[in-house]
């Protein structure tokens, strides 16, 4: 482009996001070391270490001076101190939207899951490849995410690297230049989906618009666990209005952060949204600690936390207590929530900020539950003293088949739609989104019943039938309103050819995916502008 040989339209016409990632990714990696098993890459790069095969052990091994790749059968939030010590996850089960992967994206670790032709032993504590010899703790191995192989030995010089400029503007100058052309053209602003105010400072460099996605639960994490746990558990004690109050300066304090580091630019907030399985303690090992402590007279579980497990227990808690339902069944976790981003914006706003927070229902089924949430947001500003301020924008999760169905009327209580495209996708074909990718959806691929998994290739015909339909009732509703996806699938291109062409205004993706969603959005406007003009 510098000559003028190429405009920017010719330019981004001829540049793939493959060549980005190249040109993103050091030289070198791990294409000379035997293979040891493939599956699939989650969160891009290359990183090498010793395997451990528990969380505990992955922090010991930080703790001497090790880098650790830590090797699960899949992960739980109580991983989370083993993930933070780990340079690289490797996980049996899994695939692109499960809980490794969207935890390892958000936290810059590259990772495997949906192992094809191994399997994780933990009991034997070590990765049992179809073929060769197990890999046991202290193992030499490298991870590559981009690949999605993993490796015997390491690298020949110690190193870890990111791959698609894991939050950082891209440095060579070439790259800049080709991202800006890209932001240009584009059709769609392009978000982050940040938890914490680091990221979302990164993001900011990084050429993000906003935030596309803040998941509070993702902001309890690590040490704050204990908190939501405490509140979970609590039964409306005194200790739960402790842990609650605690937990709502902890959100304040970091929403503050986030809002000022995206001073003038939309930062849209996601109530909690997790399954209470992965806050709670493990009701299978609790109910074993109690039998062995009744067969052999010892110190059994703490009882208050085994009546707890047992009564919050759910077969399928990813169809159960998450989202808005969880402040259905327990209003005052959905208050400390409400209160901690209110007094956030009215910080930031008496410090001379320009906050723009976007409060984001997950899991609505009915517009009733928005009338209850803004409802409890009005109520959050009058005890506030704010009464009369400008409320926020109050948007509603398209995440479920029945409400992509229902748009229509969710938009008539709704200040903008933001399409949850993992829980889409995974709802609207029936699938796991921790197990599909291991078993089930590999030999469908061999079998030629499908060319690619649903979490990885986008569906137009089926989920992009829904959000055609719930965009288009939308529109007819309110043709103003604001419409974005923060799904995995923002970087898909014939997703981006949907969005660009119902008028959709955003889609939002994990920092290392920012500069492939820049060019991604660039490249889809300009080629549906030529076609159009070609017409």
């Amino acid at each position: 482009m510098d000559d003028g040989a190429l405009t920017e339209r010719d330019a981004l016409g001829l540049i793939h996001t493959e060549d980005l990632t190249r040109a993103l990714t050091p030289a070198g990696g791990a294409t000379n070391l035997p293979v040891l098993c493939r599956g699939q890459g989650v969160a891009p790069g290359v990183a090498d270490g010793v395997a451990v095969f528990n969380a505990d052990a992955a922090v010991a091994a930080r703790q001497s001076g090790a880098d650790p790749v830590l090797i699960l059968p899949v992960t739980m939030p109580q991983d989370l101190p083993g993930l933070l010590a780990a340079v690289a996850v490797v996980t049996e089960q899994g695939g692109s939207t499960s809980h490794a992967a969207v935890v390892t994206r958000g936290l810059g670790r590259v990772c495997v899951t949906a192992l094809r032709d191994a399997r994780v032993d933990p009991d034997g504590s070590c990765l049992r490849p179809d073929d060769g010899e197990p890999v046991r703790p202290g193992d030499r191995v490298t991870v590559d995410g981009s690949a999605g192989t993993v490796h015997r030995g390491g690298l020949p010089t110690a190193r870890t690297t990111r791959t698609g400029g894991a939050g950082t503007e891209p440095a060579a100058p070439a790259v800049r230049k080709i991202l800006t052309a890209a932001d240009r053209h584009a059709g769609l602003a392009v978000r982050v989906n940040a938890d914490s105010p680091a990221d979302a400072a990164t993001g900011r460099r990084a050429g993000a618009t906003g935030i596309g996605l803040c998941r509070i639960e993702h902001m309890l994490l690590g040490e704050r666990q204990s908190l939501l746990a405490r509140v979970l558990t609590g039964a409306g004690s005194a200790e739960t209005s402790e842990a609650l109050d605690h937990l709502r300066k902890v959100l304040r304090d970091d929403f503050v952060a986030m809002l000022r580091a995206m001073d003038g630019l939309p930062v849209t907030i996601r109530l909690l949204d997790p399954p209470r399985h992965e806050f709670l303690p493990d009701l299978t090992r609790l109910e074993i600690a109690a039998a062995e402590a009744r067969v052999g007279g010892g110190v059994g579980p703490d009882p208050v936390a085994l009546a707890a497990a047992r009564r919050l227990h759910e077969t399928n808690p990813m169809l159960g207590v998450r989202g808005i339902r969880l402040g259905v069944l327990d209003p005052r976790l959905l208050e400390a929530q409400l209160t901690a981003l209110v007094e956030a914006t009215g910080l930031v706003r008496r410090d001379g900020g320009d906050p723009h927070p976007e409060l984001l229902v997950p899991m609505v089924t009915v517009p009733a539950e928005l009338d209850m949430v803004r409802d409890r947001l009005a109520e959050a500003y009058e005890q506030l003293g704010r009464i009369g301020a400008e409320t926020m924008p109050v948007g509603a999760m398209i995440e479920t088949p029945r409400a992509a169905l229902v748009a229509g009327d969710l938009a008539r209580r709704a200040d903008f739609l933001s399409i949850g495209s993992n829980d889409l996708t995974a709802l609207g074909w029936g699938l796991s989104r921790d197990d599909a990718e291991r078993e089930l959806v590999p030999r469908y691929r061999d079998l030629g019943l499908i060319d690619e998994s649903p979490a990885a290739l986008w569906d137009d015909q089926g989920v992009g039938e829904l959000i055609r339909y719930a965009v288009t009732a939308v529109c007819k509703v309110r043709p103003d309103i604001g419409v974005g996806i923060c799904g995995e699938h923002a970087l898909d291109p014939a997703a981006v050819r949907l969005l660009v062409g119902l008028g959709a205004d955003y889609v939002s993706c994990s920092l290392a995916r920012l500069p492939a969603a820049r060019l991604t959005v660039g490249r889809v406007t300009v080629a549906m502008k030529r076609e159009t003009e070609g017409r």
